[in-house]
């Protein structure tokens, strides 16, 4: 409790995580050359696109079964959305997916600095990675608490079991939420110490994109919560989907990216930044 309010563990965690995840970033940032004001600016923005872009990819992916005003089930988004056009837009109630905060951060930062002209402007991905790094670790930690995103039964020494009232309570569990934290953590620690050698302005976003969407393919089948969407006769989920979607689109990002540079025709991260983009 908090001033008479109930306050849940993933919500105090994850709103930590925004906190820490914008001070890291500006760090990064600093380290750039870059002005204290626009980092600031950038900080907001990407939050505010990182929630909006979860709550949009929640509301596209995982609308069937939402309850109706009249106590029916929807069986898609566009059924929500007739019955509840502003669902998309509702940032402080439950549901969110974690790749939604990754393009909605990334886009809305992208196009900031765009309308600002800063200088190098796909290095915007490496101030949000920390951030997304931060928040798979301590966001995960949240959901351990609370009870969701949980595991598969399993008999590893490790398993956890939930208490009464829980969905599969006094079953143990793969820790899911846990593995999840402990590759953010892990993945932190692994960006900022290896940040100056980036060959490009948004390798470290390309290196977390694609190291993250082999993890998530993986880790999903320990999973056992169906609410998180499950598609082609539940062979799949909405993140394994979305893994395969975005993993090519990284690799060719990565590519193009190092092609650039190998060719003179984006900056290095240890050039000097320039005072205006030429762009």
């Amino acid at each position: 409790m908090a001033f008479g309010q109930s306050v849940h563990s993933y919500s105090l965690l994850v709103g930590l995580a925004c906190a820490v995840g914008v001070v890291v970033g500006m760090a990064l940032g600093r380290r750039d050359g870059r002005p204290w004001r626009d980092l600031v600016d950038l900080g907001v923005v990407v939050i505010i696109g990182g929630f909006l872009g979860a709550k949009v990819f929640h509301t596209l992916f995982e609308s069937a079964g939402h309850e109706l005003t009249d106590g029916r089930r929807a069986t898609g988004v566009l059924e929500l959305l007739a019955d509840d056009p502003w669902h998309w837009a509702r940032l402080f109630e439950p549901g969110y997916v974690f790749y939604g905060a990754v393009v909605g951060g990334f886009l809305i930062g992208w196009f900031f600095m765009v309308r600002r002209a800063l200088p190098d402007k796909w290095s915007v991905g490496d101030y949000v990675t920390p951030g997304l790094l931060i928040g798979v670790m301590l966001g995960r930690i949240g959901c351990f608490l609370g009870g969701c995103c949980y595991g598969r039964e399993s008999e590893v020494p490790w398993a956890v079991s939930f208490p009464t009232g829980h969905a599969v309570a006094g079953v143990p569990v793969h820790p899911v939420q846990l593995y999840d934290s402990l590759y953010g953590a892990l993945g932190l620690v692994v960006v900022v110490l290896l940040y100056k050698k980036r060959r490009f302005g948004g390798e470290a976003l390309c290196a977390f994109m694609a190291s993250y969407a082999l993890y998530r393919f993986s880790t999903e089948l320990f999973r056992a919560d169906a609410d998180r969407g499950l598609w082609l006769d539940s062979t799949l989920s909405t993140s394994q989907l979305i893994t395969l979607a975005t993993l090519p689109l990284t690799v060719f990002a990565w590519r193009r990216g190092l092609r650039l540079v190998r060719a003179g025709r984006i900056r290095k991260p240890s050039d000097p930044l320039p005072s205006e983009d030429p762009a």
